[in-house]
Formats: C-alpha cells, structure tokens, sequence
C-alpha cells in the first residue's frame, strides 16, 4: 500500500521546480512576444489548472488512489508532452492586445485568451494533479511533502532566471523537460520487466520534445513593437545581444535609427549641428534609448532641446544626471557648460555600455570632469555636503525601467532637494503624447514635496514649458525671481516652446505656439475654443498650484494624487468608480493604463473560479459533508492563507524592486526566498502534528509581528542599506523575509493535515480552495496597491492571517483528541 510507504520527495521537488519554471518562461515570453501585463493570464491559468486538479481529485478520489503508483511515474511524461504542445500553440496564437480596445475587434481576441487557456491548461491541472495526489497518498506526510514543494518551486525560480543569462528567452523551455523525464525515472517500479524499454521510450521523448520547442518554435516580436518595423528595415544589422535577467537586450544598427531630443522648430534658424545618427537599444522589444555609433560627433545640436533650459541659469554648474539617455546627455550637458557631472544610470546593462564609452574617450578634461555610477538616485538623500547646482533627470529614464517610477516620487524629489544648494533647482520630464494629465499628476507631486518639506508657497518655486508633447517641470528651492522667469520666456520664445506655469503668470498674454486644446474624455468633446490655441496645461497647472487644488483633484475624471513610495504608480490614473465610461472610451486609453484594465478582467473571472471550486465537492460529498461550521471555518481558513500569502509576496517583491531597483531581480530573490524558507518551515511544522493549534499559533504571533515591524520600519531599513554593493542587498533582502517566510510554512499543512483519513475526501478541496484565491489575490492585490497604496496590503494580511488563526478548523477538544473524526464535531 502507498500509504505504508514513505513519501519520495525528489520527484515531487523536480515537478514542482519544472512547473514553476515553465510559467516564469511564459510570462518572459509575454513579456517580449506581447507585452508584461499580459503575464497576467499566464499566473491565472496556473492556479486554474492546480484549483481544478483539487477538485477532480476530490470528486474521484477513491479511483485515483487505486492508480497512485501508475499516475506518480505517467504524469511527469504527460507533463512533458503538454509543455512542448502548450507552448507550440502559445507561440502560433495570434493574439494581438491591442484590438481590445477596438470595438469591432475585441471579441477576436478574447477567443485568442481563452486559446491561451486550452492551450496551457493541461499542463498546469496535471502539475496540481501530482501535487494534489501527494497529499492524498501520503496524508501522514503532509507538511514533509508541502515543504518538497514549495522548495522545488523556489529552485525552479531561481534556476530559471540564472539560465536567463545564457538562453534566449524564447527557449527556455528546453531546460525544464530533463527534470520532468527525469521525475517520472524516480518513480519507476523497483521490479519492472521493462527498464531499459522506459530508459529508451524517454529519450526519445524528451529529444522529440526539445526537436518541437526548437524547430517548430514561433515566438516573435509582436508587431506593434518598437522593434519590429526596425527589425524589418532594409540593412538592418544586430550589433549585440545581451541576455540577462532583467530582459533581452538588442543593439540595433539601421538607417531609422535617430536620437530621439525633442527639438525646436526653429531648429534651422539657431544655425546649430543636427543630431547625429545612433544605435538603438531595445529591451525585450521596447526601446530604451539611443547609444552613440562613434565618439567625435557634435554636441551643439542640444541649444535647440527642450532640456537644454536649465543650463542657462547656472554658471558651470556642478550636475547630477539622472539616467544618461545612452550616454548623450553627458556630453549635452558637458556642451551646455556644466561644470562637473555626477551620473547616475542604475541599469546594470546601460551603466555597462556607457562606461564603456566614458573609457574610451581620449579628452582628459571629459574623464575629470565625469564621475558615472549605478546608485538608485534615492541614495542622493544621503548625499551629506556635497550640494548641487541641478538635478536633471533624462527624457527617457520613466520608461527603461519599471523600477523608475520610485524616481518620480514625493520622497524621491524630496531627497533631490536635499541634495541641492541653497539655490539649486530639479529639472523633471514629463511626455504628454498620450495624455496631458501625467504632467498634472507629476506637477501635483512636485507640489505635495514641497509642502512636505516646510515651504507654504510652493507655486512660486515651480516653473512648466513644454512643446508639442513632453513637457519640463522645473522644481526650485528658492522661490523663482523676476530674472529666471524673463530667461524662460526668451528660451521658450526663440524656438517655439510654450511657457505653461510661472509664479505670477497671466494666461491672457501669453503666446502659445503649439496648440493643446482641454478636451473631456467623459464627453469625448473638446472644451477649449477652437478659434484660437490653446494650453490645456496651463489651465490644469493654474488649478494644481492654486487654493481650488483639493476640489480640482476631488473632481476631476482621472486620479491626479501624487506619487508615492508606497504609491509609485506613475501611469495609473483610471479610477475605479469610473471604470464604465473607461470601458466606452476604451479607444483613448493609452497601453500603459492596460494593465489596470487586466487586472479588473482577472479578478472577475477569478471570483466566478473560486465559486465553483466552492461548491462542486460539497454537492459530490454532501453525505460525509463535516459540520456546517467546520465548512465555514475551512473556507475561510483556507482562502485566507491564499490571499494573505500572495498580499505579502506582492508587497516584498515591490519593496525589492525599489530596493535593487530592478523588477526581475526582485521578482527572483522575493519568490525563491519565500518559497525556500516557507518549504523549511512546513517540513519543521511537522513537529506540531499533535497539537497543530499550537503551531498555527507561534506562526500567527511571528506573522503578525513582521507585518507590524514593516508597516513602521522597513522602509527605513531598506533606505538605510541602499547604498550596498548588489550581492549584499540581496543577502540583506533574505534576512528580512526569512522569519517571515519560514513562519509563513507552518499553517497550510498543519491545516490540510486534519483533513486526512476519514475527511480525505475534502482534502485536494482545501489544497484547491487555497489556489482558488491565490488566483484572486494577484489581481486583487494590485487594484488595492493602484488604489490605496502598498501599505494596504500589509493591513489587509494582518487581519487576514488573524482571521486564519481564529478560523483554524479544529475545536480544543479536537486538538487534544485529532483521532476525532471532524463529522462530529459540534456544529
């Protein structure tokens, strides 16, 4: 009988490790293929498959158990037929996201979703599948078979993106089917006739299967990328790949490729060089910015750039440079009289090919003048006595990195002028090709941080220019003069820039010479006169900046709060009350609000999964259905360990992000750390068998003070040790998790466990009741983070894990009696 046996742990660990790596290569491959909201869908259909393998284990559970033995060494070859075939389809389906948000095209591609589920389904129910009939075969094994699990999935975490360094994204699915083949080895029967048939019958399914994700491999760029039309250009030329974690980075070389200042109109007239030709960066099909073909170009182009203003108000100043666009803004600000240059590029590959480039330059003056690092510019807070003249951060520093969006910060601009003089000034881009409103959002954080930092006029230290679509937010700490305003003027007026915000400025005598009409996304109608041109942001700024500021926020369409640390979300404007007039004018919504969109789309059909995952074992089982309130207890118990996990993952891995400000790097220590720490303490939760209560108890006591210390402390400790070489703050990040997550590893099994023997029926239930809401809790988490901040989720994890200590499904007299069956229990 299996239940007489001991578990074997290993097979359990490699599917666990290839499962989990399979997904991480799906969300890679939606990441470059699509876009990375999309990877979404990819943890939706996860925990589908796993919460539907609960059920069907539970409806036929007895049928199963009898074939334990054959399942435990089929499946893993199952599994290995379905990643190659899954992930065949995926590449071929031709979704394309952005007809969603055209209304004759959409429903086209909401067939292509539900392709991607038929697809990737199999796989993932048949993972859950073996995972679940552990737990069914080896009931007295639970917590040694939860921690199995979890471990194997911290691994496959981890494995896969050190692999990232050396395998094309695309391809690396051809590293998990050894692990598959290899698990289903594990469990061969000792005795059988046929060792040698199996030893060759693998083989060759395991070549067939790396032949398909090889040769029969379509993944591509998706074609509204950046990368694609450059790609496809005539002469076309890939100068390098860099294959990292933190994407998959192309040069690119063709005629197109141009750098990309947004320049004066009167270009000609200023008699300046023109830009020079360039190579273009791309990561993971999205451009990053533009790098230098040679060195010896000309600079002067810069005296017809947006950017180039707040040069003009210093005499040699001494500048720091936050992000460099591709190495060109060195030499622009060297060219434009800046004094001394300290550059911050925190992207590990940029800061490389960039210091690459300061190596390689042959002026001593250049090397003397030019100190680069990649620090987070939130170290600048720290900066002691060493002032500076102007902050100037890059045009394109928002959209390199997810992780920069902590750059546009109340806190982040606040710590700029703190390392400012006396009369130093911040110099903040904001693009308006998509919506005027992110220069609103952005102007009402410089605001909030001046306010924050003591000053009670802070319209008379804020000046805003623009052209046709990005536009500069000069953030002073001296109030601006008569002076400053005068130069602005001159600036803007020789080369058609248009002056949107100065103190004191009258709207009326103001030329405005690129035309920005105030249009109602509501009405979809324009409300500026349409006999003259018009200056939306200057209307909007007048407001921010001016006594109707609360009201203006308070009622206006979209939500213009200021950026926070634990509110970063730069892009996320939609409002959730509003989200049906979203939907009809879903057209205008720019891809970057998409996200927002996605995640409403998945928590509702989460919450429709996780209903019917209620309800199916109960109506199969309902003559040996326990207590109503055991069943009440259970749900609750179970689906608070399955929001109250995710909440606590999504916070860290956010923390960590800004931190060692890289998204996929946090993605990577957060999960294998919580993963590996949380399996170590499942398989020593094993220890409190005999009195589970206890367990859940100490468990609940260590949670519950790590959330209270990180709710007042961590982002203190995390300011504290930002300045740290890479390796250190990731060892700094697992010492911060690992009490946590280890404590996080004790009441899962220690509650799946009472559902054993006699209540066996319900347990695959409980295990898919908790994957049920660990679909809901990803989508879920982020609205609550989009809509009230990151610290909300802390909260909300408190009370879900008191919950789950008070909901524990086991009475006193149970927990000294667990022999008990639960049926008899007192209602």
């Amino acid at each position: 009988m299996f239940s007489q046996t001991k578990a074997r742990l290993a097979p359990l660990f490699l599917v666990s490790l290839a499962s989990v790596g399979f997904e991480i290569s799906l969300t890679r491959y939606f990441a470059i293929a699509s876009w990375s909201e999309y990877g979404y869908w990819v943890i939706s259909i996860t925990m589908v498959g796993f919460s539907a393998s609960g059920v069907i284990l539970s409806l036929f559970k007895d049928s199963f158990v009898k074939r334990g033995e054959v399942l435990l060494f089929a499946i893993p070859l199952f599994l290995t037929v379905f990643a190659c075939l899954g992930y065949y389809l995926t590449t071929i389906n031709p979704f394309n996201p952005l007809e969603f948000q055209n209304r004759d095209l959409w429903f086209d591609q909401l067939l292509n979703i539900w392709k991607y589920y038929a697809a990737l389904f199999p796989f993932f129910f048949l993972a859950g599948f073996y995972i679940g009939l552990y737990f069914l075969l080896f009931q007295e094994e639970i917590p040694r078979i939860y921690g199995a699990d979890l471990a194997g999935a911290g691994i496959g975490a981890l494995v896969i993106l050190l692999l990232m360094f050396w395998i094309h994204p695309f391809y690396l699915p051809i590293v998990l089917l050894p692990f598959l083949v290899l698990a289903s080895f594990l469990h061969l029967p000792e005795k059988t006739r046929h060792r040698n048939a199996f030893f060759v019958m693998a083989a060759l399914l395991l070549a067939a299967g790396e032949i398909v994700i090889v040769k029969f491999n379509y993944a591509d760029f998706n074609e509204y990328k950046s990368i694609y039309p450059a790609l496809h250009v005539q002469g076309n030329r890939v100068v390098q790949e860099i294959k990292s974690p933190r994407g998959y980075f192309m040069v690119l070389d063709n005629f197109t490729e141009r750098l990309d200042t947004d320049f004066s109109n009167n270009f000609e007239v200023l008699k300046i060089a023109g830009p020079p030709t360039t190579f273009g960066l791309y990561n993971d099909g999205n451009r990053v910015t533009s790098l230098p073909k040679r060195s010896d170009y000309d600079p002067s182009y810069v005296k017809a750039a947006l950017d180039a203003f707040p040069f003009e108000l210093k005499h040699a100043p001494k500048v720091i440079l936050i992000g460099t666009r591709g190495g060109f803004r060195i030499k622009e600000a060297l060219s434009l009289g800046a004094g001394s240059i300290l550059a911050l590029e925190p992207d590990e590959t940029l800061f490389s090919l960039i210091r690459k480039q300061i190596a390689a330059e042959r002026d001593p003056a250049f090397k003397t003048r030019v100190n680069i690092t990649n620090q987070s510019p939130a170290t600048l807070s720290s900066l002691g006595e060493s002032k500076f003249d102007l902050i100037d951060i890059a045009s394109d520093f928002l959209g390199q990195a997810d992780a920069n969006k902590f750059a546009f910060t109340v806190e982040a601009l606040q710590g700029y002028l703190h390392a400012l003089n006396h009369d130093g000034m911040i110099s903040i881009p904001v693009s308006i090709r998509e919506f005027t409103v992110y220069a609103a959002k952005m102007l009402e954080t410089a605001r909030r941080a001046l306010s924050g930092l003591g000053i009670a006029s802070p319209a008379d230290h804020i000046m805003v220019y623009r052209s046709s679509w990005n536009v500069r937010i000069l953030v002073s700490k001296q109030a601006i003069n008569a002076a400053q305003i005068k130069l602005l003027q001159s600036f803007c007026n020789k080369r058609s820039f248009d002056t949107s915000y100065f103190p004191g400025i009258d709207p009326g005598k103001v030329q405005v010479w690129n035309d920005l009409p105030a249009v109602s996304f509501e009405q979809q109608r324009m409300l500026s006169r349409s006999d003259k041109a018009n200056d939306a942001l200057m209307e909007q700024s007048l407001q921010i900046l001016s006594v109707a500021n609360t009201a203006f926020l308070k009622d206006n369409f979209f939500n213009l709060a200021a950026s926070t640390y634990d509110r970063p979300f730069f892009y996320s404007i939609l409002r959730l009350d509003k989200l049906k007039q979203v939907l009809n004018r879903i057209a205008l919504i720019p891809r970057e609000e998409i996200g927002y969109l996605i995640n409403v789309a998945v928590l509702l059909q989460a919450v429709l999964f996780a209903v019917a995952i209620l309800g199916l074992p109960l109506i199969r089982w309902r003559a040996k259905t326990p207590g109503t309130g055991i069943i009440l207890k259970s749900i609750l118990y179970f689906a608070g360990l399955g929001l109250g996990f995710l909440f606590l993952e999504i916070f860290l891995i956010e923390k960590v992000a800004f931190f060692l400000n890289d998204r996929t790097y946090a993605f990577a220590v957060v999960l294998s750390g919580m993963l590996v720490f949380s399996g170590m303490g499942s398989y020593v939760s094993s220890a409190y068998l005999n009195d589970p209560k206890k367990g859940v108890a100490l468990a609940s006591l260590i949670i519950f003070s790590w959330i209270l210390l990180a709710i007042f402390l961590i982002d203190n400790i995390l300011l504290g040790f930002l300045a740290l070489p890479f390796a250190a703050k990731c060892a700094v990040v697992i010492v911060l998790i690992a009490p946590l997550s280890f404590a996080l590893g004790f009441p899962f099994p220690l509650g799946l466990f009472l559902f054993r023997g006699e209540r066996s029926n319900f347990l695959p239930w409980a295990w898919s009741l908790n994957g049920a809401f660990s679909v809901i809790s990803t989508p879920l988490a982020n609205l609550l983070a989009i809509t009230s901040g990151y610290n909300i989720l802390l909260i909300a994890s408190l009370l879900l894990y008191a919950m789950v200590f008070i909901m524990f499904p086991i009475s006193i007299r149970q927990n000294q009696y667990l022999s008990v069956p639960l049926t008899q229990e007192a209602k």
